[in-house]
């Protein structure tokens, strides 16, 4: 059962124990802990989580690395080709950076 919940800094602690054992009894749960003086939160999963996310980026970074993009002739345009690699290297740089956050956004909106 995915499960997710927020709590303030305070309950978490005093919840901790608890917490602990839901999210190692359900992997995939996450409880946001909020610290109201930070506007970052933190996440606490259970570590088969992380390592299963930190796989499938792996994977991921080694699909793209093994098949780059490459345009050879399938597309015209009114632009050079030091332009066109310009703008395609900024469409792959927002891209990436897409990606970095939602990998990293383990947050996926209100429980």
């Amino acid at each position: 059962m995915l499960y997710n919940m927020r709590l303030s800094i305070s309950e978490a602690r005093a919840r901790l124990t608890e917490l602990a054992q839901l999210v190692m009894d359900s992997p995939g749960t996450k409880v946001i802990i909020e610290h109201r003086n930070r506007e970052e939160r933190i996440v606490l999963v259970a570590e088969s989580h992380i390592r299963a996310l930190e796989v499938m980026v792996e994977k991921l970074r080694e699909s793209n690395a093994a098949t780059p993009f490459k345009l050879a002739g399938s597309i015209s345009s009114e632009l050079t080709d030091q332009e066109m690699e310009a703008a395609l290297a900024e469409l792959r740089a927002a891209a990436a950076s897409q990606a970095d956050r939602r990998i990293a956004g383990l947050d996926s909106g209100p429980a």
